[in-house]
């Protein structure tokens, strides 16, 4: 094997600087990420579950947004509308214990969030929510990918 000669060392070095020139951490990815919390989980728990789709739908993409509730995935927003409209509870109101964000490279932020919710008359549960936030061409965001799980332990 050939050593590596002046021109493939200077591509390999221009390419790394112009891979480091594109990440753009969003430097108000924490502020960003909070608002974005209560203003997703103020939508989500209106007693109306069209009310709630609707107030939601403006959240997702299209094409490119995915969905974990629970073990089972969804992809596209029509299909995530559908699968919250599908939820077995009329009411629901969420508690956040704490919000943790942290930016992406591509100027995308993750957004962890624990908390407890009570739906109806069923007892409170504890739940786990991870989004990962993407800007659109709006310069805005839209949720790319969204991971529901209710923390129940079985012992």
């Amino acid at each position: 094997m050939r050593a590596p000669n002046n021109f493939t060392k200077w591509l390999v070095k221009s390419l790394r600087f112009t891979a480091l020139d594109l990440m753009a951490y969003n430097p108000n990815f924490d502020q960003i990420g909070n608002a974005f919390v209560q203003h997703y989980y103020n939508k989500f728990d209106v007693g109306d579950p069209a009310l709630r789709t609707a107030g939601l739908e403006v959240l997702y993409d299209p094409e490119n947004s995915f969905l974990t509730f629970e073990g089972n995935q969804v992809k596209g927003k029509q299909a995530i509308l559908e699968k919250f409209g599908s939820l077995p509870f009329r009411t629901i109101q969420h508690a956040i214990t704490k919000t943790d964000c942290q930016p992406l490279a591509d100027g995308s932020i993750v957004v962890v969030v624990f908390g407890q919710l009570k739906t109806d008359e069923d007892p409170i549960n504890s739940f786990s929510h991870c989004f990962v936030l993407k800007p659109n061409a709006a310069g805005s965001f839209f949720i790319a990918n969204e991971i529901f799980r209710l923390v129940l332990h079985d012992i």
